[in-house]
């Protein structure tokens, strides 16, 4: 079986569950892949202009093998950021993360810039997750005082991502990011490849009638468990919306992708698609997209 995975964050996963671009990560994730059958990866860049550099590099020592993904912030980078993306050789755009709706006028310049120079474009959909899954648990009153020496790693965690929300701008919500924002988006650059992530968990269904009717609008099935689950127990594949629009994408540690995949074959077979709709959903679709067609 081939596989193209369409939605991989650069980086170890480390104690605190966020991610580090270390030495040998590439090198690593090729094992894995070549263990599965994954042929090619679609690599997101991390955030700042390290992340963008890094992918740069990675590009450069595995033409073969990886699909990059600039990250670009809407709100704060400059339109001629997708012209350096475009030079750099990078085949696409991952953005999340904004404090406007996806489909704002401030944000068209980019996506004009990106259909120009034929770059897909990867936009976070849906509910965008924390540190803590409350639930599962999690301290709820942990970010009011800082973390005491010695506390644990979960209070060190909530710390962070205090700070880190300190310094967005105002507005930063998930609501910024829900699928039915990609429709005005397809509508005004139906030229311009769009892949929403997770199938815009939980909106499902918006995300399913939109691809429905749009030509270059697809959607990847990562997200781990809950997207998972969610997507075979609510029926969507075939009936909502067509395997020729959907993507595999892991979205996870790599160590975990040989089990990503097969948990995946399972549901599909169960489901009853095809032997054919299974490669466009692993491999096709996004061959496709990103001009690897064979």
């Amino acid at each position: 079986m081939r596989i193209i995975d369409s939605h991989v964050h650069y980086g170890f996963w480390d104690k605190l569950f966020t991610r580090s671009a270390e030495e040998g990560f590439l090198e690593v994730l090729w094992e894995h892949c070549q263990e599965v059958g994954v042929e090619k990866v679609a690599l997101l860049a991390n955030p700042g202009r390290r992340g963008n550099e890094m992918l740069s590099r990675a590009l450069e020592a595995r033409p073969d093998f990886v699909i990059a993904m600039g990250r670009l912030e809407l709100d704060n980078d400059p339109v001629s950021a997708v012209e350096d993306f475009y030079q750099r050789g990078f085949h696409g755009i991952k953005t999340i993360g904004v404090s406007k709706n996806y489909d704002h006028a401030d944000y068209m310049p980019y996506y004009e810039a990106a259909a120009a120079r034929g770059l897909r474009i990867l936009f976070h959909t849906g509910i965008q997750g924390g540190p803590a899954d409350y639930l599962e648990g999690g301290k709820e009153d942990a970010w009011k005082a800082p973390p005491a020496a010695g506390s644990d790693a979960e209070d060190a965690l909530v710390m962070r991502l205090k700070k880190d929300i300190s310094r967005e701008r105002f507005g930063f919500s998930s609501a910024r990011m829900q699928p039915i924002y990609l429709d005005t988006i397809a509508f005004y650059f139906p030229e311009l490849f769009i892949i929403g992530a997770h199938l815009g968990w939980p909106d499902y269904r918006t995300a399913c009638a939109v691809a429905r009717w749009r030509p270059r609008l697809y959607f990847d099935i990562s997200g781990g468990d809950v997207v998972h689950n969610h997507i075979v127990e609510g029926g969507y594949i075939g009936k909502e919306i067509a395997p020729r629009k959907l993507l595999y994408g892991s979205d996870s540690d790599h160590r975990r992708l040989k089990g990503d995949v097969a948990r995946w074959k399972a549901a599909f077979d169960k489901m009853g698609l095809t032997a054919d709709e299974q490669d466009q959903i692993f491999y096709r679709n996004a061959a496709r997209i990103f001009g690897f067609e064979k």
